[in-house]
């Protein structure tokens, strides 16, 4: 199953009503924040673990990171931020190919 990005209007993705709030709750956690550092200007669709490799780097403040430290980061990316993040237009993710592109209407990747 792959998470669509939503339609976009004026660069954002179009949200249900009272989305807007939960868009911005789910920004609050500095994991998918980190997420989004990544993926900035990123045109490629990236794996989870190379997501995951960069998010790591980013946390611990280092260049070279463990396989020890990337497992548990990419099933938390996997199983809660990814697919919220897909599901309010922000990412598309297929967890089956554990595959992620940055959705094509964030105004950072129609900048380029």
């Amino acid at each position: 199953m792959t998470y669509p990005a939503h339609e976009a209007t004026e660069n954002r993705p179009m949200l249900p009503d009272g989305l807007e709030s939960h868009r911005h709750r789910l920004l609050t956690s500095t994991r998918r924040r980190l997420t989004l550092d990544v993926l900035a200007g990123v045109t490629e669709p990236v794996s989870l673990s190379e997501l995951a490799t960069g998010i790591v780097a980013r946390e611990d403040g280092v260049d070279a990171v463990d396989e020890a430290s990337v497992g548990p980061v990419s099933v938390d990316l996997h199983h809660v931020h990814l697919p919220l993040m897909a599901d309010i237009g922000i990412i598309d993710y297929d967890p089956e190919t554990r595959r992620i592109e940055s959705c094509p209407t964030r105004a950072d990747s129609q900048n380029m």
